[in-house]
């Protein structure tokens, strides 16, 4: 039996005051906008019969609304032996697509001659993603930017005047292009069964002619490049009103390009997209009525260069998405979500080897807590998605303008009808937030909605989404101070999964009238003016179980926000459930396998109990007696000879290969300095940018083309170095250039997969 440890959230905006206490009030009854169909002209069926499409608002998968998580992943900027696993750690993680772009002076070096094999076989890839069941987005230039040489222009191409236009030589080379793009996806778009369903023309287009992408566009049909979405940035030019492509938007909470990786942005307060605010980098070129909310960058890290350093916070990357859901986005696209390293000689000046971007999956496939903080709200898109998509945004009557505005309750309201989700925002990157106390306010049509009984506080360096007028499957929620993390259905059971925000007190709420019976162990059931009350009455909170009146079951799972963060949605012999662990999990086609840094036994839960045998090396796996599956390892001992060479450099010595039980060997690699290069046979292969934590290398791919040893070597320390806390920096000049510490740590590995039914 699981038993999930919990606590709550909840709070809103403008400050009214009733009896002393803060109301944050908001009016849901106004007008909203119309959704327009059939103009975006972008839509297909697939030889299976799948549809897609897409209006005003929002896409459309099947005749329902659709939203979509991407993720950025450079196929070239990462060794193709390795690009399945990576793919998969992708859907595991909650993504439907899988965004690349593809660079020109990858794949054309030296004029005229293609290269589209190893590490740049764009079709190998591309059919990896078909095979777990992720569709593609290509970004296809020509100029592409992506901190590439030349934002991806070959030399040549670079040095023509006419370049981004439409001159007839510039658009002679951009041709010959295209058509090796559409050789090497041929057969692979929607429309003929395959997964590529988005093309984007050129990036950041914000100036110029804007028949050019109208240009770009007719060269990509003509080149047999037909998807069925084409996009732009939304900060270039184009022809809005001929619809000819749909502008999707960016914003960066963390910005390499600027001193110390920028300043407290307006991302965290449910304003306007980074590409289309007039003190960013261009202007609105469109009417924002005629298109769907969608990004195909939202940052959730961003490139170092040597001058300018940041460290990445998961709960700022969770809280600036949170935001972009908020204020109306029902597409994301992260960029990037997947690490890579640069290609020799292809990097843009001023940055390092290493694109690692601090990005949810590591240069070296290793999952951050960013992967797991994101992952929350993956969750809840891919489940509550379609019914998100077609609410509208409602703002309060005197939002935060200002980002430097610490007093006053960010919020935002998405809702349809009576019913909707309270957004609340207490992060603000680079700033540090205080406590927030608050009752909600919701004007409705069936008549005010004021929750929840005693004022709650919102803790700093934290965000909600709160639900009202949830319909459990007959049952009307009325609201809760918890989060919603998932849902679906068990049999004729409906399941809903919440979830904590840190420091809050936990209260459900439910009309009387649509409840028969309440099973609440360790709850306190209180009724009063038609409402029936629950609040738990300790720290641990079993299930809630309900009935309505026409005897319909539902059950309400609470999870602390540890087990959120570790919770993952599986279907286990076809049936929709929930994996606990701490184990980063590779959810593949009938089974699931578990890597763990530095632990060698494995654990964890499922609910609902599977319904099927559950099988490890061929042996059945069973519960212990709280419902806990075990897989105990044998523990490998990591003994790697480290030698210091001249300094400052080390030499690591590789073993010849890699114990079974064992994915990879991290180095975590503890240093004072400007940063450290890993040199391979005289060749520098990455390098590590000293920004706060250490270096997790993994050995597993050097290990795998036959290597020796690999050295470390430090390199200075420089003055010119921003965005370094001042104590670390004093320790730098105190102790000069130096290893601190190098340890190995193995990555277990252990996989599970699914038998026949018990």
């Amino acid at each position: 039996m699981i038993r999930f440890f919990f606590v709550i959230i909840l709070s809103l905006g403008f400050t009214i005051s009733y009896a002393q206490e803060k109301v944050y009030e908001i009016d849901l009854t106004q007008e909203t906008a119309l959704i327009r169909y059939g103009h975006l002209v972008q839509q297909a069926t697939n030889s299976d019969g799948e549809t897609l499409d897409v209006n005003s608002r929002y896409f459309v998968r099947n005749d329902r609304p659709w939203f979509p998580v991407m993720g950025e992943f450079h196929y070239n900027r990462y060794p193709h032996q390795y690009w399945e696993e990576e793919i998969i750690k992708m859907k595991s993680g909650g993504l439907s697509i899988v965004a690349t772009y593809v660079f020109w002076n990858a794949h054309e070096n030296p004029k005229g001659s293609w290269n589209w094999e190893d590490n740049l076989n764009l079709r190998e890839f591309v059919q990896l993603c078909q095979k777990h069941d992720m569709y593609v987005w290509l970004r296809i230039g020509p100029w592409s930017h992506g901190e590439q040489l030349h934002g991806g222009f070959p030399e040549w191409i670079q040095k023509l005047p006419g370049r981004r236009s439409n001159d007839p030589k510039y658009l002679k080379y951009a041709k010959s292009l295209y058509e090796e793009i559409g050789i090497q996806t041929k057969g692979l778009f929607f429309k003929d069964g395959g997964p590529i369903i988005g093309t984007q023309l050129e990036n950041e287009f914000a100036s110029g002619d804007p028949d050019h992408i109208g240009t770009l566009k007719q060269m990509a049909f003509d080149a047999g490049i037909i998807p069925v979405y084409f996009t732009i940035t939304a900060n270039t030019v184009f022809h809005d009103r001929e619809f000819e492509a749909i502008p999707l938007q960016g914003a960066y909470p963390y910005r390499g390009w600027e001193k110390g990786g920028g300043k407290a942005t307006k991302d965290f307060i449910y304003a306007n997209d980074q590409w289309i605010m007039t003190d960013a980098l261009g202007k609105v070129y469109y009417d924002v009525t005629q298109y769907p909310k969608g990004l195909c960058e939202q940052g959730c890290g961003s490139q170092m260069t040597f001058k300018n350093r940041f460290t990445v916070e998961p709960h700022v990357v969770e809280a600036h998405l949170q935001n972009q859901i908020g204020r109306g986005m029902n597409q994301i696209g992260y960029y990037m979500f997947q690490g890579g390293t640069q290609m020799p000689g292809l990097k843009e000046p001023g940055y390092p080897e290493s694109y690692d971007f601090q990005a949810p999956i590591s240069e070296f496939g290793l999952l951050r807590p960013s992967y797991k903080y994101l992952k929350i709200l993956h969750h809840f898109i891919n489940d509550f998605g379609a019914d998100l998509a077609e609410t509208f945004v409602y703002e309060p009557e005197y939002p935060v303008l200002d980002e430097q505005n610490i007093a006053q309750l960010r919020y935002i309201v998405r809702a349809k009808g009576n019913s909707g989700f309270v957004f609340l925002n207490n992060t603000q990157v680079r700033i540090p937030m205080p406590d927030k106390q608050f009752r909600i306010k919701l004007n409705v049509e069936k008549g005010p909605i004021e929750f929840p009984r005693k004022e709650l506080t919102l803790q700093g360096e934290t965000n909600a989404v709160l639900p009202f007028n949830y319909n459990l499957n007959g049952i009307l929620l009325k609201y809760a101070t918890a989060q919603p993390v998932s849902r679906f259905t068990v049999g004729d059971e409906h399941i809903l999964v919440l979830t904590e925000v840190r420091g809050m007190d936990l209260e459900l709420a439910f009309d009387a009238s649509t409840v028969e019976e309440i099973q609440a162990e360790h709850w306190k059931i209180e009724k009063e003016n038609g409402m029936i009350y629950l609040v738990p009455k300790g720290e641990i909170y079993d299930p809630v179980k309900i009935i309505d009146i026409d005897g319909g079951a539902s059950q309400i799972i609470f999870l602390s926000r540890e087990q959120a963060e570790n919770c993952w949605r599986v279907k286990i012999g076809g049936q929709e459930s929930i994996v606990l662990t701490e184990a980063d999990l590779l959810i593949d086609q009938g089974e699931i396998e578990f890597r763990q840094l530095n632990n060698s036994l494995i654990s964890f839960e499922i609910f609902p109990s599977p319904n099927v045998k559950l099988m490890n090396d061929e042996i059945e796996l069973l519960p212990t007696n709280n419902g806990e599956f075990k897989i105990d390892l044998e523990e490998i001992e990591i003994d790697l000879e480290i030698n210091p060479g001249d300094e400052p450099t080390v030499d690591v010595m590789l073993p010849d290969f890699l114990p079974t039980q064992l994915e990879d060997i991290i180095l975590n690699i503890d240093y004072w300095g400007g940063g450290v290069t890993a040199t391979l046979n005289d060749k520098v292969v990455t390098d590590h940018l000293l920004h706060g934590p250490g270096w997790q290398f993994g050995l597993k791919r050097y290990i795998a083309q036959g290597n020796n040893e690999i050295q470390f070597e430090i390199q200075d320390w420089s003055k010119s170095i921003t965005g370094i806390p001042d104590e670390v920096v004093k320790e730098i000049k105190v102790n000069g250039s130096k290893f601190k510490e190098i340890k190995a740590i193995p990555q277990y590995r252990a996989k599970i997969y699914f038998g026949g039914r018990q």
